[in-house]
């Protein structure tokens, strides 16, 4: 019996953190958050993007143009610009645009051009064929519609695309935490392995890294009380009781009144040739 990839894609989907808790929030709280994800990029030399682009660095060309689809405050963005002639870098939120524009001023980077749209806002006739790579970093979550979504990458490239996921278990909040304040397992649920096998099912064969990462979150109490506030404010109404529940395990957790935690997490890099 043929397995129906995209079908268990979405039912993953309806059961993942992400889908089944994420409030359908709009560009403002993205905007408020970009300055604590450009920190968290920068404070350690863009070595997560860094990560993700040495697997593609045997096929990209210095007169590469690359589209970077959800790029962030620049996790991608950044370290391609370096390797390739022009990185258009789209992504809804103009909070992490600025992020972004400013690490390049910093680093001396004037190839980058930001465009301000959701991936749904962009029109295939003016992208087709058009970019040398394309690549999206942990967007595909956001897409019931995967197939098409896919495609519309696939279509946007003359040579190569890219797409990385989470592999396994993923530890982008305290799991411990989640799990006291909303009552359930965090369960991140989307793995790269349903997009690698709906490629896989339509023809198109991708190589495969799975790399491992790791960083430091390290705040003073009440700056890790903020971030958390916002973090869990993507997820739920943050009610006087939450905003206890989390200062109590900041506070509790903390040492010197510094609150920090490792974080680990293995990320699937998967790429292919049109």
């Amino acid at each position: 019996m043929e397995i129906n990839w995209e079908q268990l894609w979405i039912d993953a989907r309806k059961d993942s953190v992400l889908a089944k808790y994420r409030k359908d929030v709009g560009v403002e709280l993205w905007d408020r958050g970009a300055e604590e994800y450009s920190d968290t990029i920068k404070r350690d030399g863009f070595k997560y993007g860094e990560q993700m682009i040495d697997v593609l660095k045997s096929i990209i060309k210095p007169d590469f143009e690359v589209l970077d689809n959800g790029c962030g405050p620049g996790t991608l963005a950044i370290p391609l610009a370096k390797l390739v002639d022009r990185v258009v870098a789209l992504d809804p939120s103009k909070g992490l645009l600025n992020v972004l524009n400013e690490s390049a001023v910093e680093a001396g980077i004037k190839n980058i051009e930001t465009l301000n749209k959701t991936w749904q806002e962009v029109d295939d006739s003016e992208i087709r064929a058009r970019f040398d790579l394309v690549v999206t970093s942990n967007v595909l979550w956001q897409f019931d519609d995967i197939c098409k979504q896919l495609r519309r990458i696939h279509d946007a490239s003359r040579r190569y695309c890219c797409a990385i996921l989470h592999a396994g278990l993923t530890d982008d909040l305290d799991r411990d935490m989640w799990s006291r304040i909303m009552n359930k397992e965090y369960n991140f649920g989307i793995d790269y392995i349903y997009i690698y096998n709906i490629l896989y099912t339509r023809g198109i064969y991708a190589n495969v890294n799975v790399i491992d990462s790791a960083y430091t979150f390290e705040k003073s109490v009440n700056d890790a009380i903020d971030y958390y506030e916002y973090l869990f404010d993507l997820y739920t109404e943050i009610t006087p009781r939450i905003k206890r529940m989390i200062k109590d395990y900041i506070v509790k957790n903390a040492v010197d009144g510094i609150y920090r935690r490792e974080s680990k997490t293995k990320s699937a890099v998967m790429w292919w040739e049109k």
